[in-house]
């Protein structure tokens, strides 16, 4: 990995509740407890309390979206 990246190249898959959603930031509670802050621009709000699985790459020290897989 190049050191001056920012974004990691590796994507990571999160399933969980949404704890907050903004259009810029967001939480989302992972089904094992940890809170993982995500960068959200660019996807529609969600109501809190949602479920979703989503696919996120590093961005330190957030995560930011790639993609929601799936949304109960």
């Amino acid at each position: 990995m190049d050191n001056h990246a920012p974004v990691e190249p590796d994507t990571h898959v999160f399933s969980g509740t949404i704890k907050t959603w903004n259009s810029d930031y967001g939480e989302l509670i992972t089904d094992s407890g940890v809170t993982v802050p995500l960068i959200t621009r660019g996807f529609p709000a969600l109501p809190v309390g949602s479920r979703l699985t989503l696919t996120a790459r590093k961005l330190k020290p957030l995560f930011q979206i790639e993609k929601v897989v799936k949304r109960e």
